[in-house]
């Protein structure tokens, strides 16, 4: 599996006023290609926890924290009292909310380079990663790699920094809020760029607060409360279940909150419908079917 996590706990300033327990004994599996999304109401722990998948966060041993915790990711072992860090940060990429206010390069070509070079690969491989990086979200290379990031549009360079975290061909990838401040044609560019990382990444784990890019996007999902895992989920198991999600304060995918509203107003459209192709096959099948009726 490439993520396996028992009993994990965090806590921010321990013994302080400011206090917060975070993470409160979290166990989840997340397994070899999977498309996992984690989501929640803000302050659910979503963060401290995908910030410990890469070692950012490191495992709280001190004050009898996480005593039987287990913390495996990718094979390497982060709950040990000297992980392998340069491992993780080769096997897992990470790809922060806008992350395109981390670019610095001057060139395109030299942004996404950044990465590889690190990795002390040859010239050779690092041009050709790069070249695959940029193509693979979508970008002209020859029109882009000597440009600077700072004169693209802002989904442009969304997908440069994505680029520069592809192009270390990470184990697992982790996305924080993807589309965040994105127009709707942003958002709609950026689920078809998903898809097409994951036929190149094999394992994809999403935080969203966009339940129509979790319907779209992913075959499990975790739903997380005040630091704990509230249950794992298929998106059809998910989105019927309609007083979870509100109650996180999220609402359902577009697709599937009409549904309900056609169901409800009388034509048997299934509640659970997750994109538009299904849906509208059911309104043609309700309709067929209500016309036989007559």
């Amino acid at each position: 599996m490439a993520v396996e996590i028992k009993d994990l706990s965090y806590t921010y300033n321990i013994k302080s006023p400011f206090e917060k327990r975070a993470l409160d004994n979290i166990s989840l599996t997340v397994d070899d290609g999977d498309f996992f999304g984690i989501i929640g109401h803000t302050g659910s722990g979503k963060s401290t926890l995908i910030m410990h998948l890469n070692a950012l966060t490191r495992v709280q041993k001190k004050k009898k924290q996480n005593p039987t915790a287990v913390l495996n990711v990718c094979g390497i072992d982060l709950a040990c009292k000297k992980p392998d860090l340069k491992g993780v940060r080769e096997k897992v990429g990470m790809v922060f909310q806008y992350p395109e206010y981390q670019l610095f390069a001057d060139t395109v070509k030299g942004d996404v380079a950044f990465g590889p070079k690190n990795l002390k690969l040859e010239q050779e491989e690092i041009d050709r990663r790069v070249r695959e990086a940029i193509t693979l979200v979508g970008l002209n290379y020859n029109e882009v790699a000597e440009r600077s990031p700072f004169d693209l549009s802002g989904g442009q360079k969304r997908r440069v920094a994505i680029a520069g975290v592809i192009a270390m061909r990470p184990e697992l990838l982790i996305l924080d809020e993807p589309t965040a401040g994105l127009d709707p044609q942003g958002k709609k560019e950026i689920l078809a760029l998903l898809h097409s990382i994951k036929r190149t990444c094999p394992t994809v784990i999403m935080v969203s607060h966009n339940m129509d890019e979790v319907a779209e996007c992913c075959n499990k999902v975790a739903v997380m409360g005040e630091g704990k895992i509230m249950g794992v989920f298929t998106p059809q198991e998910l989105f019927s279940k309609r007083d979870l999600i509100k109650s996180l304060g999220l609402e359902l995918p577009t697709v599937t909150e009409l549904a309900l509203e056609l169901d409800e107003s009388g034509l048997d459209v299934p509640p659970n419908v997750l994109n538009e192709n299904d849906l509208i096959e059911e309104i043609e099948r309700a309709i067929d079917k209500k016309a036989k009726q007559v």
